[in-house]
């Protein structure tokens, strides 16, 4: 990460298009947010513009505005991207997801500086610096055709691939207690830190949704657990492929059964078990649609069994 930094200073002073690839929750904007910091522009406008979630349609116009505007010389209460980003950086976020006809007319304008209109007296000026992001794979999506191979060409000039956390394990627990730290802040917690088992957890742990990820499911634990002390249960909430079986069921049973075991003659043991059986009876039941065959397959007992549990317990099919 140094390294890209470090990189990301040497690109900010010209004004080159810049690709930003990497995976999903890998903070490109924050990269882009320093390029835009560290060139000529810091003082102008930074300005972001999610390509996904813009209409194919509407792509043209909210990055190069109105063309029958713009020939009437109509001022625009709002304005298009390149207008508002005017002397500073643009951030197109998702590339890839750019129809032909944008990707075309956007290539003329990295090329030619200009965006192409009829009228040249009305035509934008080109005083803005274009940074692109995609989580996808260009090369793969250019293949497919997809993707102008031009287009692909003049981004990969200058471009940064952002690792994966996964690839970058040393700054997993230092992520991690800084966003734990935020969070003891805003919130007034009081002091917090990581537990043995949890800092293991977080450095095994390969973080497919990457710093976005540990930034959620740390501040989640954070302000979910009373204690000081956030343990890997805090962080395992809602990730129950992180647990063991006999690690979900503690913690789920720990949670119901403290004032319990204080009672004497309550029946806990057949009571727990003829709950959690009927629960589980009910939930494959479920998941196979009512098919005692596939059921009792899945649950490893036989069908006649299943059957008399089924009566027992009186579950509806």
């Amino acid at each position: 990460m140094l390294r890209i930094f470090k990189e990301a200073k040497k690109i900010a002073r010209k004004d080159q298009t810049i690709l930003l690839c990497g995976e999903p929750g890998t903070y490109k904007e924050l990269v882009a947010k320093a390029i835009h910091d560290y060139s000529h522009r810091s003082k102008g406008p930074f300005i972001i513009m999610n390509i996904g979630n813009t209409p194919k349609d509407m792509g043209e116009i909210e990055l190069f505005g109105n063309d029958q505007r713009m020939r009437s010389g109509t001022p625009s209460k709002n304005p298009c991207k390149i207008e508002a980003a005017r002397g500073g950086t643009l951030l197109l976020d998702e590339i890839a997801e750019m129809g032909m006809p944008l990707q075309e007319r956007f290539y003329e304008f990295i090329q030619n500086r200009e965006p192409t209109n009829t009228v040249k007296k009305t035509a934008l000026q080109s005083d803005v610096r274009m940074i692109g992001t995609t989580t996808k794979d260009l090369r793969k999506c250019m293949k497919r055709g997809e993707f102008r191979k031009d287009l692909y060409e003049a981004l990969q000039e200058c471009h940064i691939k952002m690792p994966p956390l996964r690839e970058r394990r040393d700054d997993i627990i230092p992520l991690a207690q800084y966003f734990l730290n935020e969070v003891v802040k805003k919130y007034e917690t009081g002091p917090k830190d990581f537990s043995k088992d949890a800092k293991d957890f977080l450095l095994k742990y390969d973080w497919p949704g990457n710093i976005r990820e540990i930034e959620s499911l740390v501040k989640k634990a954070a302000i979910v657990s009373n204690s000081p002390v956030i343990y890997k249960k805090d962080l395992c909430i809602d990730n129950v492929g992180s647990f063991s079986i006999q690690e979900f069921l503690e913690e789920k049973l720990k949670r119901y059964l403290n004032e319990m075991t204080k009672l004497e003659n309550c029946n806990l043991y057949p009571t727990v078990m003829s709950e959690v059986e009927k629960s589980l009876i009910n939930i494959i039941m479920q998941e196979t649609g009512g098919n005692q065959l596939k059921a009792a397959k899945t649950l490893g007992i036989n069908r006649n069994t299943l059957r008399s549990k089924i009566k027992e317990y009186k579950i509806r099919i």
